[in-house]
Formats: structure tokens, sequence, C-alpha cells
């Protein structure tokens, strides 16, 4: 484990995140663990309604291969584009998210920490650094509920 993760996991907030993109592998059974990229609040109303990240995630999606006109959203086409460029922290535009701040994060996703050792869902617990960087890493299962564990798979 990294010095950032484990400063993640003993110092982080758990909030909801959202899976912007991630290597399709991860959705299927294998050993391979892959970066991808989290949308996620620190705003209370998420914890009521988490599934406004749902489109919030399909809105910067989309940006993705596109060339915008408007200034502040030409910056996130080209990063979730290139594939390589990492974010931790990055500020979801107002024309995006005018009604909640939502934050952008690579992770890496590493199968031993996910139930059944893949994706099942886009919308599941992480834990993030509450300070700058915001590292950002999905909460380890054995951490979650079992009901919601139950939901997963």
């Amino acid at each position: 484990m990294t010095k950032q993760a484990a400063s993640v996991l003993k110092h982080g907030v758990v909030v909801w995140g959202h899976i912007v993109q991630a290597n399709a592998m991860l959705f299927e059974p294998g050993d391979s663990d892959c970066p991808g990229e989290l949308v996620y609040s620190f705003d209370p109303a998420i914890v009521e309604d988490p599934f406004y990240l749902q489109e919030v995630a399909s809105e910067l999606f989309s940006l993705k291969g596109t060339q915008p006109t408007e200034p502040e959203l030409a910056p996130i086409a080209a990063y979730l584009t290139d594939e390589t460029i990492r974010v931790f922290g990055l500020r979801v535009p107002d024309l995006i998210s005018p009604e909640v701040a939502c934050l952008v994060s690579t992770t890496f996703f590493v199968r031993k920490h996910l139930p059944h050792g893949r994706l099942c869902s886009s919308l599941f617990p992480i834990v993030v650094q509450p300070h700058k960087p915001h590292f950002a890493l999905p909460l380890p299962a054995r951490y979650w509920p079992p009901e919601f564990l139950q939901i997963w798979v």
C-alpha cells in the first residue's frame, strides 16, 4: 500500500462516489488492477440523493473525445480524452453541476478490495482525503455494510 493510500484510509472521509470512466476489464472477473475516474461531493445533499452523481458522471463522460467551446469544459474534455492525465480534486464546472459542488479524482481500483473482485455498479462508497490533493479510493469492501454488499452483486 502506498503512503498516500494509507493516509487516505486513516484520515479520509467516506462519501458516495460514481465512476466517470474505468477500464472495461474491471467489470469482468480478472486479475488486472486499473485506474479510473470518480466524481464525488462533500456536500451533505449527496447523502440524501447520491444518484445525482450519476447525472454528473454522465455529463462529464459525454465530454470525452469532444472539443467544447465553453472554456470551463475544455480542460475536462482534454483530460478525459487523454486517459493518462491524473487529477485529484478537479472541480466540476457549474455548467455541469450548478446545484452541488462536485470534484473528480483519478483512483486506482484494486480488485482485492472490491466485492467479488470486480466492479458491479457505478455508485459506491469511497474514501477521500478531505484536504488537497483530494486522493480518492474505493472504500475497501470489508468496511461495507452487509446489506450494501448484497445490493452490489
